[in-house]
């Protein structure tokens, strides 16, 4: 059974914790008032995040004044762990997409929540995105991993390299 909130009346993400041990969850509220909340992963951030960026890139997208989305309801209709997620654009409506699969129900074919975004709100919800993943722990510029605060062993220097991380703004010519 699938849960269409319809259009979106608002919706937002946020992340809470230390980061290298943060939670993730987006909050749905469509038209009529039904409140979802999904927990889902970092990677599924970024990949959300790219994919609206694509998505508005298509629709040629200009950022207009966003829109006006009050806060959500101290308690959710419905609520879930996401394992996958699918987007599209309708057409007819103009609006984007969302359909979002329950990490439980791996195997159905059907969406657990389906709903609808206006571009602003797309725009909106893809500036959320790109914040929260930069507020995490930096990535090493050499192998890419999240570094700690704690030190970081880069692989790519066979973790014995004592020399500090290379700022990524240099020229080859002045590391020598």
């Amino acid at each position: 059974m699938t849960i269409d909130l319809g259009h979106v009346r608002a919706i937002d993400a946020d992340s809470f914790g230390e980061p290298g041990q943060r939670t993730f969850r987006l909050r749905v509220e469509g038209a009529s008032g039904e409140f979802a909340v999904l927990w889902v992963e970092k990677e599924q951030v970024m990949a959300l995040q790219i994919a609206l960026k694509q998505m508005l890139a298509q629709l040629k997208y200009e950022a207009g004044s966003p829109p006006d989305m009050a806060g959500f309801p101290e308690s959710p209709n419905h609520e879930f762990k996401v394992g996958r997620m699918s987007m599209g654009f309708d057409h007819r409506d103009q609006k984007v997409v969302l359909q979002m699969y329950d990490i439980e129900s791996f195997e159905d074919a059907d969406p657990i929540l389906s709903t609808k975004l206006s571009a602003e709100q797309s725009a909106v919800l893809r500036t959320q995105l790109i914040e929260i993943v930069a507020s995490g722990r930096p990535l090493c510029p050499l192998c890419e991993a999240p570094m700690d605060a704690s030190g970081h062993t880069c692989i790519r220097s066979n973790g014995h390299s004592k020399q500090p991380i290379p700022d990524t703004g240099n020229e080859p010519d002045e590391l020598i």
